[in-house]
């Protein structure tokens, strides 16, 4: 008789924090250094923000599949 042990992030186990907490950290550099930094070019502050957009979208899109996740193992 085996049994396979839970892997976090698994159907059984909890998931992870780190993605959403790296992004979040990223998305944080990025909008502080936009914020603090006023004499940078134009493009490179425009950049910056897009980034900071996509950092922040990714987020939600790993908030909603966590959420997703969560709320299917309660059934």
């Amino acid at each position: 008789m085996t049994t396979q042990p839970s892997r976090a992030g698994g159907p059984s186990g909890q998931p992870s924090l780190v993605p959403g907490t790296v992004l979040l950290g990223i998305a944080a550099v990025l909008i502080v250094l936009v914020l603090v930094k006023p004499d940078m070019p134009g493009w490179l502050r425009v950049t910056i923000a897009v980034v900071a957009v996509l950092v922040v979208i990714a987020l939600l899109v790993i908030a909603f599949r966590v959420f997703r996740g969560v709320s299917r193992r309660g059934r």
